[in-house]
């Protein structure tokens, strides 16, 4: 299991440079031959050269939790098949962000409580801090920002409607085929589209 990292907190959505990178990717160029064009090219569309490196470090990180299969469903997918698979490499890639969404989207929605609260997200915060002292010892304003980094990543992935007071749960519209692949190979996608185990 991997480590809690408090790095998703400078992370974004960054849907439009994944796209660009899994198009390279897909078309054979290595890591350093797809951040030469993205430099080249300024296709993340930033002023500083420095930006565009940490950014493409983030993004990178993510697309290599896509096996090959999920970086041809993602290229060739509907915007509902990209939104799942930009979540998922989110979540493959930060442990307090998978382990949310397993012990409160998942476990609300398999008791058919399918709304939970802001309050939530603190209590979650404070379940973790008294599990790792790695937590524990994260910067204040961290703690302060998570959870609506949370929030705005299921949100941006249709995932979770935010209402007034609370947060309505709704299972990922995954196509046919994507969804089967998961049934097949993918529990985690599987269960962002089901929200409920496989059989």
């Amino acid at each position: 299991m991997m480590d809690y990292s408090a790095g998703f907190t400078s992370e974004g959505w960054f849907q439009h440079e994944i796209h660009i990178v899994l198009a390279y990717k897909q078309k054979g160029l290595n890591r350093g031959e797809i951040l030469h064009e993205v430099i080249g090219k300024n296709l993340f569309q930033m002023r500083s050269e420095s930006g565009i490196r940490k950014r493409f470090q983030m993004v990178y990180r993510r697309t290599e939790t896509l096996s090959p299969s999920l970086v041809d469903y993602y290229l060739s997918g509907s915007r509902f098949d990209q939104k799942a698979i930009v979540l998922y490499s989110f979540l493959k890639g930060y442990r307090y962000a998978y382990e949310f969404f397993q012990e409160v989207i998942v476990l609300n929605y398999q008791s058919n409580k399918y709304d939970f609260q802001y309050v939530d997200l603190a209590y979650f915060l404070e379940r973790k801090e008294a599990q790792s002292e790695k937590i524990l010892n994260w910067h204040p304003d961290t703690k302060k920002r998570i959870g609506g980094i949370l929030l705005r990543f299921f949100k941006e992935a249709e995932l979770v409607e935010v209402l007034e007071k609370q947060n309505r749960i709704v299972p990922l519209h995954l196509s046919q085929n994507l969804k089967q692949y998961a049934e097949e190979h993918d529990p985690l996608l599987y269960l962002l589209c089901n929200l409920k185990e496989g059989e």
